[in-house]
């Protein structure tokens, strides 16, 4: 099993989640699609929502174009996210060491969404962002924990996803794979202060980080690189759901065994926090693992497939709202189907 752990663990001083204010329902989203390209769309993403389990989700699009801007940005966003969790932690800007960004669907390509943050927070300390799906948290984490190794300053994380853009509702765009990205995909922004751990409370431990994608083609990809760009044709997001079927569950498979590798049992979590790209995802791993669905949390039935922002986002709702008591353990499996990366951690409260 190729799984790396991360040396350190990290205490999270505060976490804060932001979804654009605008709510849709499956409803509002199949009624778009018929106004602009029919009923047989329509009907198509009515099967398609029915298998994904999803049932709203929040938006930065406006629907009633094919094309649309994006508004708030993913700058608005993680701004708010990030001032939100130093205000929690009573943290100023000057503090913090490093800003660490991730996300599929950056507001420019270059200079990177943690330029634009920090040009507008006011921090002049360095920045770095990944460009990595569903475990850029994970890969986040890895680097916070070498960081801070030889400094105790805290560290600020933010994963972004606005990725509603990347849909051009017209007959000529959509395909199954895009029927399904428009179906399952949501809008939002995740930020988490963290820092060296001193307290056995609000830790992060056990960091992992592994992959599996070695000769495998891509489950999911966008395009709009070097090797495309010279089509002239807007960047999509392209959806093999057939491959993810074939290697997602195993992702999390293996998520678990490296856990369970460092003397964990599946009794120690009060909850299990699976990436959420389904909103069946309870009901599946309760099933999987023999544990009751409420256990399982489920926020994509409401949130939909938040790419790299969706475990912040999660976790955030998870210590919001008052459900864990001190000691209460909560075990991340972070998965992503770029090229088939698995990573996580434990969260005790």
């Amino acid at each position: 099993m190729a799984v790396t752990f991360a040396p350190y663990n990290l205490n999270l001083l505060a976490i804060s989640a932001v979804l654009p204010p605008q709510h849709v329902t499956n409803q509002q989203l199949i009624s778009a699609l018929e106004t602009l390209c029919g009923k047989s769309a329509a009907r198509k993403a009515s099967i398609i929502a029915k298998r994904l389990g999803i049932k709203e989700r929040h938006l930065v699009r406006d629907l009633t174009k094919p094309l649309s801007e994006c508004l708030p940005s993913s700058i608005d966003m993680s701004l708010t996210a990030l001032n939100d969790a130093l205000t929690q932690s009573n943290i100023s800007v000057e503090s913090i060491s490093y800003l660490l960004s991730h996300t599929c669907t950056p507001h420019t390509q270059v200079p990177p969404n943690a330029a634009w943050v920090a040009d507008q927070m006011g921090l002049i300390s360095p920045y770095l962002e990944l460009r990595q799906a569903c475990t850029g948290f994970a890969n986040a984490l890895q680097i916070a924990s070498a960081f801070s190794a030889t400094d105790s300053r805290p560290i600020a994380i933010v994963g972004c996803e606005t990725g509603s853009v990347y849909f051009d509702i017209n007959e000529q765009f959509i395909t199954t794979s895009q029927m399904v990205n428009y179906m399952q995909m949501g809008d939002g922004c995740g930020a988490v202060i963290v820092q060296t751990a001193t307290d056995p409370r609000q830790l992060i431990s056990d960091i992992y980080i592994g992959q599996i994608g070695h000769n495998k083609q891509p489950g999911f990809y966008l395009d709009g690189g070097s090797n495309t760009v010279g089509t002239g044709n807007m960047a999509r997001f392209h959806h093999n759901t057939q491959a993810v079927k074939d290697n997602g569950e195993q992702l999390f498979e293996l998520g678990l065994k490296a856990v369970l590798s460092r003397g964990y049992q599946l009794d120690d979590f009060r909850y299990i926090l699976p990436h959420q790209a389904n909103g069946h995802i309870d009901l599946m791993m309760a099933k999987k693992l023999d544990v009751h669905p409420d256990r399982i949390v489920n926020d994509a039935q409401v949130l939909g497939n938040l790419g790299s922002a969706a475990i912040w986002v999660s976790l955030a709702r998870l210590v919001n709202s008052k459900k864990l008591n001190a000691g209460d353990k909560v075990l991340v499996l972070g998965a992503e189907a770029t090229k088939y990366l698995y990573g996580g951690f434990v969260y005790t409260h």
